[in-house]
């Protein structure tokens, strides 16, 4: 006599996965009723093929094959609904799809943010930022592509809305005084904090 094999017994309400194998209740199915049915006979009700899970697993997938292109296009669609634009107007329009190979290029481990030369710490470190601040949200001039640049949270924060001249002066004037207080610290370091230092 062959063993008995204990089947988990599949209720009525249960549909199929075919890509994670299990059997789940229709509730984690997305579903959507087929309008102008008038045949009473037929349900009303279609249902993915894959369930809620394996669609997410599935969509995920997509994004982390090109990171770099899904997260410009969640940030410029975030970016669009503040403005009150479709996302195509600054996508194509505004030439925002110009940065995906600059952001690429970032987010290599090679990437270092183009204002202060340090590593980016994480893919949210790389932030955009507008040299010329918009004078308002219907300045396309400014929210063209050609007045963005990708910097790190840092550097983004220290330059807010300022104009990119009075910024850039200021950057260089935090340099020099940098370079100063370094070569203050030299002066009464040990020989062995110097070579530290000057690393």
């Amino acid at each position: 006599m062959a063993p008995l094999t204990l089947t988990p017994a599949i209720r009525p309400c249960e549909r199929f996965c075919p890509k994670c194998e299990r059997w789940k209740h229709h509730s984690r199915f997305r579903s959507w009723s087929r309008a102008g049915e008038s045949d009473r006979t037929r349900p009303r009700i279609r249902f993915a093929g894959l369930c809620k899970d394996c669609e997410q697993i599935e969509r995920n997938e997509r994004k982390n094959a090109d990171r770099p292109l899904a997260l410009l296009r969640r940030r410029t669609s975030s970016h669009a609904s503040r403005l009150g634009v479709p996302f195509d107007f600054l996508w194509i329009n505004m030439n925002w799809r110009a940065l995906v190979p600059i952001l690429r290029a970032l987010m290599s481990p090679e990437g270092l943010c183009l204002s202060c030369g340090h590593p980016f710490v994480n893919e949210r470190d790389v932030q955009i930022e507008h040299r010329e601040p918009p004078r308002g949200l219907d300045d396309w001039a400014r929210q063209h592509a050609r007045n963005l640049m990708l910097d790190c949270a840092s550097c983004n924060g220290g330059k807010r809305d300022k104009p990119f001249s009075l910024w850039l002066d200021e950057q260089e004037e935090a340099r020099l005084a940098n370079e100063v207080h370094r070569a203050t610290i030299l002066v009464v370091a040990t020989p062995t904090e110097q070579l530290a230092l000057a690393i």
